[in-house]
This record gives structure tokens, C-alpha cells and sequence, in this order.
């Protein structure tokens, strides 16, 4: 026994220690209030985030690879005022993967020019594989990839 702490709250402790682990939901991923009205997402519908800047050195992508499951989203978000193109390479992928893309009409944004411009793609219906992704804009381009996948 701890000095000083009574075998119940210790108890109490570990058990919440133990529960919260447990919990496979990471609140990074909830939705904020605009794409829950904007899109009638849940509070917990996951969505990850790609952030998009331009630098000296050509579009950065952050993170570069995303790796989600079928049925999440993914928001590209940019960080500045330059333009960004988001476009899917489809020659690249198998052709479910790419007549997911042209089907569900997000194989590429519409340029985004403002501070904090998004572009969501939602993975409901995708085939698992890797969909890799170029960034162009007004420095030389970025690429990327998201992971897609199935959900346990």
C-alpha cells in the first residue's frame, strides 16, 4: 500500500489509468463546428488533417502521409494565402481506387486561395490502398499520400 492513500482510490485510479487507454478515439480527429454543420458530421466522426504552405522550398504537405480508415475524412487545409491544387494521381492507382475519385467528383480540389481554404474528401465507400496526391501552386510542387484502410 501507498502511505497516505487509501486501497479504494488506488483502485479508482488504476481502473481509470486502465479505461483510458483503452479509449481508441483521439479528439484531435473530431470534427470542428463548421464541418459538423456545414456537413452534418457527428461530434465524433473522424477527420484528419493535412495543413498546405507554401515555402522558399517549393508546397509543403504536413504530414505527407495520412493514414485513415474507410469511411473517414480527410481536410486539406492551407496556412496561407497562396494558391494550392490539390489532385489525385489516378494513373497511379488501381482502377477502383481511381473511379472512386472521378465517381465521387474528388480526384482534385478547386484552387484554394484564402487563409484557411479546405478541400474534405471523404473516404466512405473507398478501396483500401495508398492514394497518392500532388500539391501545385505557386512554388514548385509538393506530394503525399493517404493510406486508406478497412476499418476493423
Amino acid at each position: 500500500m501507498i502511505r497516505g492513500v487509501r486501497p479504494d482510490t488506488l483502485l479508482l485510479t488504476g481502473l481509470t489509468i486502465l479505461l483510458t487507454g483503452c479509449d481508441r478515439t483521439n479528439p484531435d480527429l473530431f470534427p470542428d463546428t463548421f464541418l459538423r454543420d456545414s456537413l452534418g458530421l457527428g461530434e465524433r466522426d473522424p477527420v484528419h488533417t493535412v495543413q498546405l504552405e507554401s515555402t522558399e522550398d517549393g508546397e509543403r504537405v504536413e504530414p505527407a502521409l495520412v493514414t485513415v480508415r474507410a469511411g473517414d475524412l480527410v481536410q486539406f487545409v492551407t496556412r496561407d494565402r497562396q494558391v494550392h491544387v490539390i489532385s489525385f494521381i489516378l494513373d497511379s492507382l488501381p482502377a477502383p481506387a481511381a473511379d472512386f475519385l472521378r465517381d465521387s467528383w474528388q480526384e482534385s480540389s478547386p484552387p484554394l486561395v484564402e487563409m484557411g481554404a479546405r478541400f474534405v474528401v471523404t473516404f466512405a465507400g473507398a478501396p483500401p490502398g495508398n492514394y497518392p496526391f500532388v500539391v501545385t501552386g505557386s512554388r514548385e510542387e509538393g506530394r503525399g499520400a493517404v493510406m486508406v484502410v478497412p476499418r476493423d
